[in-house]
């Protein structure tokens, strides 16, 4: 995504059109490889409980920037020829950036409720950088009262 944006950003300061072609054949391929991605990484962070519904307004968001985008091609080049490809370029960048933000899953196991998947965005990123302490604190409380429950248990065998 990151690679698409840029070819976008800087297709105003080529003058050569086999150059912006290039630019803008090279950003159309990471965009749409990137767009396929999302579906893959989207069915894998939404909880079990939730995937359907997750997945379903992904996608539905996604072809309401379909719709628009032939629009803001159209009328912003009207008033700007170069505005199209700065907006869907500063676009995609955004996305590359607020993708980092996105909880890890790799040799994760994958949340089934939502409760686990509150726990796995907070233990595997997520916006864990930018949440108050008051959220880990809420977490350390619930893992003690975990604990406070099963050593009872574990003394009534005995």
């Amino acid at each position: 995504m990151f690679i698409g944006g840029f070819c976008l950003i800087i297709i105003p300061a080529v003058s050569a059109t086999i150059g912006k072609t290039i630019l803008a054949q090279i950003g159309r391929f990471t965009i749409t490889g990137s767009f396929s991605m999302v579906f893959v990484y989207a069915v894998e962070i939404f909880p079990t409980v939730v995937r359907n519904v997750g997945l379903g307004s992904s996608s539905m968001f996604a072809r309401i920037g379909s719709i628009i985008a032939p629009y803001i091609g159209r009328e912003c080049g009207k008033l700007f020829p170069a505005a199209p490809v700065l907006i869907f370029g500063a676009s995609s960048l955004l996305a590359s950036l607020l993708v980092l933000f996105l909880p890890e899953t790799r040799n994760n196991t994958l949340p089934d409720t939502i409760e686990e998947g509150e726990l796995f965005n907070a233990d595997n990123g997520g916006f864990a950088l930018c949440k108050k302490k008051n959220m880990l604190e809420q977490e350390e409380a619930l893992k003690e009262e975990k604990l406070d429950e099963e050593v009872p248990s574990a003394n009534q065998k005995t």
